[in-house]
């Protein structure tokens, strides 16, 4: 490939696409390619041959599962484009590219309308302070009456300020321009009507324009859509488009729109950083020191790890040095290269505030760091993010005993590209545990392990974190004494330990008085007792929520030492948990879950038996309902495939760490039982 251009700031158009899976987002990506010039012929994503979806699993699966990045020239002027994936459980690259952009395109298919993710991505695109559109896709897959039912269904949804700017005509085979009440006839609706709307809701943005309209004089075309334009970019409209992407219908209207009315990074919404704690905001401009934020990292195969910026400040080119974050290392940037899907075209000059870049062969970028010229201190931050956190695991294992550290590396740089993966060894059970969203998420990164690293594992259920607890006070008492022809061991505690609410966690205190236990020997029985919680007592499990009080003891002048208070301790407390009613607890999580309203009895009798609760039901637009739910997280390990079945999959789910509840005694008696079996295993 050729070598990229570059733009200057104000050339530039940065835009993601956001919603529910199936809508055709990556569809639209290539036709919207293929309109500009980029490309010389749609790919198709059920062919397996789209720029944005190139992975090995989107392929597989028909169906986007990383964000791709594209970029296109159009009336001189550079789109940089983020695809998205639109499964539920991959939005965590979606909520990465929001800081990455200054226009939120969500994309609402016209056979199914709003869906759960378009809810959800919509709103937080507001959030986010992007402007936002509405394209309505797949237009040539519904009647006109339907395609009138979605505009009142997005509008019921979203409200008031949603205004179609264009709509379809001749059959879906053409869209026309809604700011011209003259345009023509549209398949439905008047486009006088919507004209009408549109100005009305336009001129309240601008109080000259208001007062212009008002007293009764004439807006021109160039005047109502300048100051549309203000509107959108402050969030006051929202404008609705309609494309049928697969026969690229209304994309070159979708094209000038974004050139000529979407916002710049120079008008948009300034970005914000964190500069010494303190929230800052940062203008674009191409003059002022270097300064950018890493939204994405990859790894590829020929050039390693490659890092994607937005260039906040400043310029960027192959002799730029920077430091990211809070490191000291002063690095050059050497390669900077524009990304276009599996393609990575070198850029010829410099990038410009605004644009979206790569860095090739800089290791050790990380996701949210701030890239910042050497002198300006490093004070920077990202803003976070709020990621759904990674509630399904599996405890995996290599197939090969040789493969064990390349696994882990593996994993490492997975972790690196998805901010909703996390993975951890854990020291009680020895599992390596992998954590995601759900089944699916967990489904394709073990796909990528074997895919791009050539490694296979086997995956199991990982030991659930139950807690353990106790339900009142108790005292507690160990007397140490070993003698080994030497110097011996000696020590002697009492203590007592007490339930704290809830999430109270643990906490230690000592009222030992006229030196019993000398001073330099509390440590070692905090170290003790905290040797006994996390090994837990009743089944294995950590205890928390207690309080452990140190109350007594005795030492020897000779004998007394760290490793003797330290085994007292953990005796001691064992001593009192045993008798104060120890209980087990376990992980309850939050569940919403999205289906159409005719599965709705369903899915309530699903959960009753993985031993959910019911907490509320709200019905939305488009014969979907939410349901809002808690239930044990023992219990959901097949719910995701047990939910499409149950829907035929179209139902989705998402879940988050609620609270531990104590677990019913049928379960405990069994969980106490198979300590031992539990034990073995692990060792």
């Amino acid at each position: 490939m050729n070598k990229a251009a570059s733009f200057r700031p104000e050339d530039l158009r940065n835009v993601v696409l956001l919603g529910h899976g199936g809508t055709g987002k990556t569809t639209l990506a290539e036709a919207m390619l293929h309109r500009c010039g980029a490309i010389s012929r749609m790919g198709s994503v059920t062919e397996g041959n789209t720029t944005g979806d190139f992975e090995p699993e989107a392929k597989e699966h028909q169906h986007s599962t990383n964000s791709s990045i594209l970029f296109a020239t159009h009336e001189r002027r550079e789109v940089n484009v983020i695809d998205t994936p639109g499964h539920p459980e991959f939005v965590g690259y979606a909520l990465a590219a929001l800081p990455a952009v200054e226009t939120a395109i969500i994309v609402v298919s016209a056979s199914t309308g709003v869906e759960f993710n378009t809810r959800r991505l919509f709103h937080a695109a507001g959030e986010a302070g992007l402007a936002r559109m509405i394209v309505v896709n797949k237009l040539d897959a519904v009647s006109p009456a339907v395609l009138r039912g979605r505009v009142d269904e997005l509008k019921e949804a979203f409200g008031a300020r949603l205004h179609c700017i264009n709509l379809p005509t001749r059959g879906g085979k053409d869209v026309i321009d809604c700011f011209d009440q003259e345009a023509g006839q549209a398949d439905f609706l008047s486009v006088k009507d919507v004209h009408r709307e549109l100005l009305e809701s336009t001129v309240e943005a601008d109080d000259a324009k208001l007062e212009k309209y008002l007293a009764g004089e004439k807006l021109d075309l160039k005047e109502l859509r300048a100051t549309f334009v203000k509107a959108m970019a402050q969030g006051q409209v929202v404008p609705v488009l309609f494309t049928s992407a697969r026969d690229e219908v209304g994309v070159d209207d979708l094209l000038h729109i974004l050139v000529e009315e979407a916002p710049s990074p120079v008008n948009g919404k300034r970005r914000r950083l964190l500069k010494d704690g303190e929230l800052t905001e940062v203008a674009c401009d191409a003059g002022a020191p270097f300064l950018a934020h890493v939204f994405k990292v990859t790894n590829d195969p020929g050039l390693g790890q490659l890092a994607m910026l937005r260039v906040l400040q400043g310029k960027l080119d192959g002799d730029t040095t920077f430091v990211a974050g809070a490191d000291k290392k002063v690095r050059k940037a050497g390669h900077v290269l524009k990304v276009e899907g599996r393609d990575h075209p070198e850029l010829d000059a410099v990038a410009y505030a605004g644009d979206l870049v790569a860095l090739a062969r800089v290791e050790d970028l990380h996701v949210d760091q701030v890239l910042h010229d050497p002198a300006a201190g490093n004070g920077f931050g990202a803003v976070p993010v709020a990621y759904p956190a990674p509630m399904l695991s599996l405890a995996v294992e290599s197939k090969n005993r040789g493969d064990d550290v390349k696994l882990s590396q593996s994993l490492s740089r997975l972790a690196e590209e998805d901010p909703t993966f996390k993975f951890t060894h854990d020291p009680l059970t020895h599992e390596l545990v992998l954590s995601g969203v759900g089944d699916v998420h967990l489904k394709i990164l073990l796909e990528r392990l074997k895919n791009r690293f050539k490694l296979e594992v086997s995956a199991k259920a990982p030991t659930v974190p139950y807690r353990e607890t106790i339900a009142q006070k108790a005292e507690g008492h160990y007397r140490h004494k070993k003698q080994t022809g030497g110097a011996g061991q000696f020590a002697e505690v009492y203590l007592r330990i007490e339930p704290l609410p809830r999430g109270g966690g643990f906490e230690f205190k000592s009222e030992v008085f006229g030196g019993t236990i000398p001073t330099q020997f509390i440590p070692a029985v905090e170290k003790g007792v905290h040797d006994a919680l996390e090994a837990g007592t009743l089944a294995g499990f950590p205890v928390h929520d207690v309080r452990v009080v140190v109350t007594d003891g005795k030492h020897h002048p000779v004998d007394s030492k760290d490793i003797a208070f330290r085994t007292a301790g953990k005796f001691a407390v064992r001593d009192a948990i045993a008798k104060a009613r120890p209980a087990l607890l376990e992980p309850v999580v939050n569940l919403e879950v999205s289906v159409p309203e005719q599965f709705l009895g369903a899915i309530t009798g699903d959960l009753k038996h993985v031993r959910g609760r019911v907490m509320g039901v709200e019905t939305l637009p488009g014969g979907y309902a939410l349901v809002r739910a808690q239930a044990p997280l023992a219990e959901l390990g097949s719910y995701g495939g047990q939910l499409r079945g149950s829907t035929g999959g179209t139902g989705s789910f998402v879940m988050e760490l609620s609270h531990y509840e104590p677990v019913p005694p049928s379960q405990q008696q069994q969980l106490v039982e198979a300590r031992p079996a539990r034990k073995a295993e692990a060792e």
